[in-house]
């Protein structure tokens, strides 16, 4: 993708970290923005501050939803394409994820069973849910990140 003026893009975790650096570089580009977190405060400091560096007419939403969740990411999805009045997007960034896991000898299996419901049926229910407006869009991209913490799988 060469411009992202006008584009629509969707962000999970977008509250905070990288999530709410992606936000606010597609903002900046002229990219319309929605993101989703499991915090609302966090997820409105987002759209704040997106708000204040992109152009008028950029539309920028955030969706209170835990990618753990299937249906609250379905939730999200109408979101989008409620709010911004669309049937498809160009971006999709997997972004949301946590540390966790722990011990696995020490440690009981709903902390590992939380990382994975969010790190991996995260991505992999958020791009099923978004995968038709993607597929809908002259252009699509899905953009699969993670932090460090990837290094520790």
């Amino acid at each position: 993708m060469k411009q992202f003026q006008d584009r629509i893009a969707v962000v999970t975790g977008g509250g905070t970290g990288m999530g709410r650096e992606l936000a606010l570089q597609l903002a900046s580009a002229g990219c319309h923005v929605a993101i989703c977190d499991v915090s609302e405060e966090n997820a409105l400091q987002t759209v704040e501050l997106c708000e204040r560096r992109a152009s008028g007419g950029t539309r920028i939403s955030a969706c209170l939803a835990d990618v753990g969740d299937p249906g609250q990411i379905a939730g999200f999805r109408d979101h989008v394409a409620e709010v911004h009045a669309t049937d498809h997007i160009h971006l999709l960034f997997n972004n949301a994820g946590i540390a966790g896991g722990g011990s696995f000898v020490e440690d009981d299996r709903e902390v590992w069973d939380r990382t994975f419901g969010i790190c991996w049926g995260g991505v992999y229910e958020t791009t099923r849910a978004f995968l038709p407006m993607l597929i809908a869009s002259p252009e699509g991209h899905l953009v699969n990140t993670s932090s460090v913490n990837g290094f520790w799988a």
